[in-house]
């Protein structure tokens, strides 16, 4: 199914949506997060963000601390490093890698 963002004008309100800055399955509690300016631009769709935000912006909209971000930011870059290394291991056990 096509975002609803790319056909529409309005915020994006379909929840269920893994594009949506709110989607429900990130587990947020409501009575903190915030549209902001920058969130009312994108429409609430994650596929209109052409430059990274600043932990500060991702906090203030889902109103989480700086620390938690970066806590989060940590956590992703090591589920890479984890991801490339195991793929790294695999190709040399193969006998492709260098």
């Amino acid at each position: 199914m096509m975002c609803r963002r790319w056909i529409d004008s309005e915020p994006c309100v379909n929840y269920k949506c893994p594009h949506n800055l709110f989607w429900d399955g990130l587990k947020l509690n409501l009575a903190k997060i915030k549209i902001t300016k920058k969130a009312f631009e994108i429409g609430n769709c994650c596929c209109l963000v052409h430059e990274p935000w600043t932990p500060e912006e991702i906090g203030t909209v889902w109103g989480l601390a700086g620390e938690r971000i970066n806590q989060c930011e940590s956590m992703g870059w090591k589920k890479l490093k984890q991801g490339y290394a195991h793929r790294i291991s695999r190709l040399k056990s193969s006998g492709m890698g260098g």
